[in-house]
């Protein structure tokens, strides 16, 4: 055994200090709310994480294993298979009615998140200011921090979670660089109309800023094919980057792959770090999306049937319990108004973890735009959801008898 001054020593071998900027970098709420669960998982429901719990498409896992018995498993080019850079080329100009072109326009990444990252670190040098529509999911935050910005969150609750061109122009100072959309968004499920965009584009073409636009769930919409995006409008392609993927379009989280589109100028120098960050996606993912947006591109289409009896029961049972609530238009999650309880999201969420055995995420993970609201995640069986709106109304139960004791 080591003595003291053995450890001592050990001890002071890392007195260095790390990156400042990963220690100002806060951990994700959404995975700390898990911290909470004291009980085995399978006494508990969780409708927490963004995940499909429907299968990826049969044709797509098909080829993921074809690519593997073909010994399609070696490096690709650093940008992604051309040929899958070509589907997504088709793919965008059917979806979006904008071209890109597959040989220096489009980037195959390690996932939307990897899409994020690579952007913040290539447009933002430290001091500037980042817009994030709040609430706002925790990764965009991180990116920015660690780039060394300054995220300045736009709080959406007084306009029922919809940025008006009024608010965003408030926010933009001399050093705003960068502008993140996220419809439709996560955690509200709201989806911005083309006017809506356009009345946004033109404050953003007055201040010449970059947008980045996430738009992982544009499939997943319940009143339309596909949610309209920014990147869309008349003279934003030369300063958008749209990030993308197939996590939540065609249920393939544990794939990892996505996208990026944008101007030459900008995706030859999100290029450069691609190299060094991890050289390129996975090939065998990569097979697998070429027929995810080719054979299996309407995919989606089962999956927003499946979840929109998921997401009207929901609300039905919401609805009961006279909980309000944003009525999502895409994305499979219901943000709702708890401030009823007199307690904050955090301690709404702890209290139904040990009073009823339900999981949900507190709406400060989203920044504090999302406080005295909590995100419920109905991208599960319907059996599960049934029992989670009967613990959800026990917990509602409970405190709304707590809160009016005094009366009696």
């Amino acid at each position: 055994m080591p003595n003291s001054q053995e450890n001592m020593e050990k001890e002071n071998v890392m007195t260095k200090p790390i990156n400042h900027q990963v220690i100002k970098t806060e951990a994700s709420g959404i995975r700390l709310v898990l911290d909470l669960v004291k009980k085995p998982a399978d006494q508990m429901i969780e409708l927490t994480v963004g995940e499909i719990d429907l299968p990826t498409p049969a044709a797509t896992k098909e080829a993921g294993k074809q690519a593997i018995s073909n010994n399609v498993t070696k490096y690709t080019e650093n940008m992604g298979f051309l040929s899958l850079r070509r589907v997504i080329s088709d793919y965008i100009k059917r979806f979006y009615e904008v071209s890109y072109s597959p040989e220096n326009e489009i980037l195959v990444t390690v996932g939307a998140s990897q899409g994020i990252d690579l952007t913040v670190r290539t447009l933002i040098n430290a001091g500037d200011e980042v817009i994030l529509i709040g609430p706002a999911y925790p990764a965009y935050i991180q990116a920015v921090v660690l780039a060394g910005a300054i995220p300045i969150v736009v709080d959406t609750r007084s306009t029922h979670f919809r940025l008006s061109p009024e608010q965003l122009e408030s926010a933009i100072s001399s050093k705003t660089k960068l502008v993140i959309l996220n419809y439709p968004n996560n955690p509200t499920g709201i989806v911005l109309s083309k006017e809506e965009l356009s009345s946004l584009a033109s404050v953003i073409q007055k201040y010449d800023l970059y947008v980045l636009t996430d738009d992982v769930y544009q499939r997943l919409t319940y009143n339309q094919d596909c949610a309209p995006s920014i990147a869309s409008a008349p003279l934003m392609k030369e300063r958008t980057i749209i990030v993308n993927g197939l996590s939540k379009s065609h249920s393939m989280t544990g794939w990892r792959i996505g996208y990026l589109a944008g101007p030459k100028v900008l995706i030859q120098e999100i290029y450069k770090i691609q190299q060094a960050n991890v050289g390129c996606a996975s090939s065998i993912s990569q097979m697998a999306a070429l027929t995810a947006l080719t054979t299996d591109i309407e995919a989606p289409k089962t999956y927003i049937t499946v979840f929109r009896k998921r997401r009207d029961y929901v609300l039905q049972r919401l609805d009961e319990m006279s909980l309000k609530y944003t009525k999502p238009d895409g994305a499979f999650y219901v943000f709702i108004d708890v401030k009823l309880f007199g307690m904050s999201s955090w301690d709404f969420v702890a209290f139904t973890i040990n009073e009823s055995d339900l999981v949900l995420v507190h709406g400060s993970a989203f920044t504090e735009a999302g406080e005295g609201y909590v995100r419920l995640s109905f991208a599960n069986e319907m059996k599960v959801l049934v029992e989670a709106m009967n613990r959800l109304e026990k917990t509602v139960d409970v405190l709304t008898a707590k809160k009016y004791a005094h009366l009696i």
